[in-house]
């Protein structure tokens, strides 16, 4: 069983896009979840309320239980990493199709980060019901984190994972060389 709450685990890369599609790209790699160890692609959209719009992972145990605990759109993704943490690529491929090609540079000294300072409204997920859902309503999701971050820079080398991506530069990006995140039961909102 893998319900909520996860304590999660890892490191990752999040990238802010602005503009009428403004949001948040994230490269994570999960070392600890309720699920175990697994990697992680996701926008999050930042138009009106956060809302995870893509998201693909490499484990179906994620895909499963992320659904079901949170209904994020989680699908299963192939990736393959080459290099080390903090100058690295990463290819996320799907039935064998490319969907990013991803090139990370992180720079500089790391700097210590939490969520305890953002208001809850910016960092909590209003994630309507998928399709397979009996129940009708929206699920809010409060996240909290803390660890480390550090200038970076991510370039797309290609893949069609959103539009965003190809169109434009991030307006700013972080590598997280090392976090803890709380992802707990979700409160329903009402249709």
């Amino acid at each position: 069983m893998s319900g909520a709450p996860w304590n999660l685990k890892g490191r990752g890369v999040v990238a802010v896009y602005g503009g009428q599609e403004a949001g948040a790209l994230m490269l994570v790699r999960y070392a600890q979840s309720g699920v175990g160890p697994y990697d992680e692609l996701l926008w999050v959209s930042l138009r009106d309320k956060p809302q995870v719009t893509r998201n693909v992972v490499s484990t179906k145990e994620s895909v499963v239980w992320g659904r079901r605990n949170w209904a994020i759109p989680k699908s299963r993704a192939d990736f393959a990493w080459e290099g080390v943490p903090g100058r690295e690529q990463v290819r996320v491929t799907q039935n064998g199709r490319l969907l990013a090609h991803l090139s990370v540079q992180a720079w500089g000294p790391s700097l210590p980060v939490t969520t305890a300072v953002v208001p809850a409204a910016w960092r909590t997920l209003t994630q309507p019901p998928l399709p397979e859902a009996e129940a009708r309503e929206s699920l809010l999701t409060t996240v909290s984190a803390s660890g480390w971050v550090r200038p970076a820079r991510l370039s797309v080398i290609g893949g069609d994972f959103h539009s965003a991506l190809l169109e434009r530069r991030p307006r700013l990006t972080a590598a997280v060389p090392d976090f803890q995140m709380v992802f707990p039961v979700p409160r329903v909102r009402p249709a």
